[in-house]
C-alpha cells in the first residue's frame, strides 16, 4: 500500500494550491492523488461538518474520484446508518489509517459499513476538521481487512498532515476575508514572501522577522522547493519527509503569483487552533492534543515543524504541569481535550 512515485508530491502540492477556488479543491486532490490513493475499489472526498460542541455528523457533499457508479450512494447509506457517536468518533481530527484498526474496539463498525459497501472488507481514511467544525475525509474502500505497516501508516500520516494544514489554510483565510482590516499588508496576510529564485526574503513582518524565524523560513523554503524539484522523481519518500506540514508550529509555505505570473513564496500563519489550554502555553497544547489522538512525537514534529527532541520537552512539560506520568494517563485525563483542529 506503499503511496507511489511523485504522486506523493502532486498529491501534497494540491493541499497548499490556493489558486483553486474552495469548491475545486478537495476534487483536485483527489484528482492530483489519485495514483496514491486508489488501492482498486474507488476514491472519494467528503465534506462533512462536526459540530464542536456534539451533535450528529452532518454531510455536506460527496466527490467520487473513482469506483463503482453506486459508490456514493453505498458510502451515503453507511453513514446514515452508523449511530451519531460512533460517526462522530470516526470523524475525528488528525485520522490516517484503516477503519479496522481505528474500530477494534467496536468492531461492528466495520461490520456496519462492509454491509453496505459490500465489496470491500476494510477501508483506508484520512480525515480533518477545524475549530468551527467544518471536516474533510478522503476514503478508500480495500480489497482485504489491512493492518498498515509502520512504514506505510507514516506515510499516510505525512500526507494526512498536509491535507490537515491546507485545508486549516483555507479556512483561516476565508476567515480573515470577512474582517474589515487585513492582518499584514503581504498577499494572503502572509508574514513573509521569498523570491522564488534566490530564496532571498523580500518582506517580512511581525515574528517573521525574528532572525531565528527567517533562517528557519529559508530553510524550509529551500527544502520544499527541492521536494517539488527533481526529487520528487528519483526520490519521492524523501521528498515527503523533508516537505514538513508547518515551520516552528506557526508557519505554510505556499506559492504565491503575481499579475504577471511570476511566482514567489508566502509564508501563511497557519498554527493549529487550540481551544482548552488548561494552563499549558499553545506550543505545550498543541503537542498535547496531538498526543491524544495518537500521533508519535516523530509525527507531532512533522506536523509542527519541530525537532523531535523539542516535541519531547514539551511534551514532558505538559505531563508535569498536568500531573500525569504516562501517556495513557494523559489521554485518560485529556479525554474531552477538544483542543485541536
Amino acid at each position: 500500500m506503499d503511496p507511489i512515485g511523485s504522486a506523493i508530491i502532486d498529491f501534497t502540492e494540491a493541499a497548499y494550491d490556493l489558486e483553486v477556488g474552495d469548491d475545486e479543491w478537495l476534487p483536485t486532490i483527489l484528482r492530483r492523488g489519485l495514483p496514491v490513493l486508489e488501492q482498486g475499489l474507488g476514491v472519494a472526498g467528503i465534506e462533512y461538518g462536526r459540530p464542536p460542541s456534539g451533535g450528529s455528523v452532518q454531510v455536506l457533499r460527496i466527490h467520487v474520484a473513482s469506483g463503482p457508479k453506486d459508490f456514493a450512494d453505498r458510502h451515503m447509506a453507511a453513514i446514515t446508518a452508523t449511530p451519531p457517536e460512533a460517526l462522530r468518533e470516526q470523524a475525528r481530527p488528525g485520522q490516517a489509517a484503516t477503519m479496522s484498526e481505528n474500530t477494534k474496539a467496536s468492531p461492528q463498525a466495520l461490520e456496519l459499513y462492509t454491509s453496505y459497501v459490500s465489496y470491500c472488507k476494510d477501508m483506508l481514511g484520512i480525515t480533518t476538521v477545524d475549530c468551527k467544525g467544518a471536516g474533510v475525509a478522503i476514503v478508500a474502500p480495500l480489497q482485504e481487512v489491512t493492518t498498515l505497516t509502520g512504514h506505510e501508516a507514516e506515510q499516510w500520516q505525512m500526507l494526512a498532515a498536509h491535507v490537515d494544514a491546507g485545508h486549516r489554510l483555507r479556512r483561516g483565510l476565508a476567515t480573515q476575508e470577512d474582517c474589515d482590516e487585513p492582518q499584514t499588508e503581504l498577499p494572503y496576510n502572509a508574514e513573509a514572501i521569498f523570491d522564488a529564485n534566490s530564496f532571498r526574503i523580500t518582506d517580512a513582518v511581525g515574528r517573521a522577522q525574528e532572525p531565528t524565524a527567517t533562517k528557519k523560513l529559508r530553510e524550509a523554503a529551500v527544502a520544499v522547493d527541492h521536494a517539488r524539484g527533481k526529487m520528487r522523481e528519483t526520490d519521492p519518500e524523501k521528498a515527503l519527509e523533508i516537505w514538513k506540514a508547518l515551520v516552528r508550529g506557526r508557519w505554510s509555505m505556499v506559492d504565491g503569483f503575481d499579475s504577471d505570473g511570476r511566482r514567489f513564496v508566502l509564508a501563511l500563519p497557519n498554527s493549529p487552533h487550540v481551544i482548552d489550554p488548561r494552563g499549558l502555553t499553545e506550543r505545550e497544547s498543541q503537542v498535547v492534543a496531538y498526543a491524544v489522538l495518537g500521533q508519535t512525537n516523530k509525527m507531532i514534529a512533522y506536523r509542527l515543524g519541530l525537532s523531535s527532541s523539542r516535541v519531547s520537552m514539551l511534551l514532558r512539560s505538559a505531563m508535569r504541569k498536568l500531573n500525569v506520568q504516562t501517556r495513557s494517563q494523559l489521554v485518560l485525563k485529556m479525554r474531552d481535550f477538544q483542543a485541536l483542529h
